[in-house]
C-alpha cells in the first residue's frame, strides 16, 4: 500500500520534511517528561506525556490530521492536575507507525485501548477533538472500562452533522493540498486565524499532511453518530461545542437534550473549530473540574 514503508507518508523524502514542521509546532507545548512508543495491534503509538507517571491521567486525541501537536495549551494548562498523555492517532500523519488498517470503529477503539493497557493506565479522563471526538465517543461505547470521563471538544459528526461546507472545504484541502485555495479552506476550519499566529500554523500543518501523506483510507471512515451509539456510552460525558464552527451546535444541544439529556454541554457562541486554543482557560477548566466531580471514576 502506498506509504507502507514509510509509516503511511508518501515516501521518506515527504516523511522527513513533514516531521521537521511538526517538530516546530510541537516546541510550542513543553518538552514531555517522558516519550512513549506503545505498541498496539495496529501498529506503534507515539505518545507524550507531561508529569509524573503516578498522577491523574488525562489522555488527549488528537482532530484529523491535527497531530498531537495541537494541545500546546492544555498541555500547559492541566499539567499538574493532571499526568497528560498527548497521542498521535494511527491512521494520520505525525511520529505513530501504522502496521494493520483499522477498518471501522471498533478497530479504532481498539487501538486506543491498547494505548491506555499498554501505559497502564486506569480511571483516565479522556479527552477529543474533532475526530478525536467521535473517537472518544466509540471508545467510550465500546472499550469503556479504562475510562473515568469523555469530554468531547467540538467533536465532528457526533452530536450534530457536519456541514456540506467543511465536507468540500476538506475535499479540495486532500485534492489540491499545494494551493492557494486549499490553505483558504484549511484557514476557514480554523476559524480564519491571523496569518503567522499558533492556530495558522496548526493549519498549514494541516494541510501539509495531505501532502505528505497517504490518502487516509487505513483509518475508519468519519460516520455520524447514531443514537443507539449515543446512548450506548455510560461513562460520564460533556461536550464543548463552538458556535461558529463546522456544524450546527444548536441542533447539536437539541440532540444532546433529547437523546442524551445526561450529558452535560457548554457553548462558546463565538468560538470556532479551533476551541480548545481559542479558549483555552474556559475548555482547560471544563476539563478539569469535570474530573474533580469524577474523581473516583465512572
Amino acid at each position: 500500500m502506498l506509504g507502507s514503508a514509510d509509516g503511511g507518508f508518501r515516501n521518506a523524502d515527504a516523511r522527513r520534511h513533514y516531521l521537521a514542521a511538526y517538530d516546530e509546532l510541537r516546541v510550542l507545548s513543553s518538552t514531555p517528561t517522558v516519550v512513549h512508543d506503545v505498541p498496539t495491534g495496529f501498529g506503534t503509538v507515539r505518545v507524550y506525556q507531561h508529569g509524573p507517571s503516578d498522577g491523574v491521567p488525562l489522555v488527549l486525541v488528537h482532530g484529523f490530521f491535527l497531530t498531537s501537536a495541537m494541545w500546546w495549551e492544555q498541555v500547559a494548562g492541566l499539567t499538574g492536575y493532571f499526568t497528560v498523555f498527548a497521542l498521535d492517532m494511527l491512521g494520520q500523519p505525525g511520529a505513530s507507525i501504522q502496521s494493520k488498517t483499522m477498518f471501522t470503529p471498533v478497530h479504532c477503539a481498539r487501538a486506543i485501548d491498547e494505548v491506555l493497557a499498554g501505559l497502564s493506565l486506569r480511571k483516565v479522563h479522556l479527552v477529543g477533538h474533532s475526530y478525536g471526538g467521535w473517537l472518544a465517543t466509540h471508545t467510550a461505547a465500546r472499550a469503556p472500562a479504562l475510562l473515568a470521563t469523555v469530554t468531547l471538544v467540538d467533536p465532528a459528526s457526533t452530536v450534530a452533522r457536519t456541514s456540506a461546507r467543511f465536507w468540500k472545504n476538506l475535499a479540495l484541502i486532500m485534492s489540491r493540498p499545494h494551493s492557494a485555495r486549499a490553505e483558504t479552506a484549511a484557514a476557514w476550519i480554523a476559524g480564519c486565524p491571523a496569518p503567522g499566529s499558533p492556530i495558522d500554523r496548526l493549519a498549514r500543518l494541516f494541510t501539509a499532511g495531505f501532502a505528505a501523506f497517504a490518502p487516509p483510507v487505513r483509518t475508519a471512515p468519519l460516520r455520524f453518530a447514531s443514537d443507539r451509539l449515543l446512548r450506548s456510552v455510560k461513562v460520564p460525558v460533556q461536550v464543548l461545542l463552538a458556535g461558529d464552527t463546522v456544524h450546527d451546535s444548536d441542533k447539536g444541544i437539541q440532540r444532546i437534550r433529547s437523546v442524551v439529556p445526561a450529558w452535560r454541554y457548554h457553548l462558546w457562541p463565538n468560538a470556532s473549530h479551533a476551541l480548545p486554543i481559542e479558549m483555552a482557560d474556559e475548555t482547560n477548566a471544563c476539563i478539569r473540574q469535570f474530573a474533580i466531580e469524577h474523581r473516583n471514576g465512572a
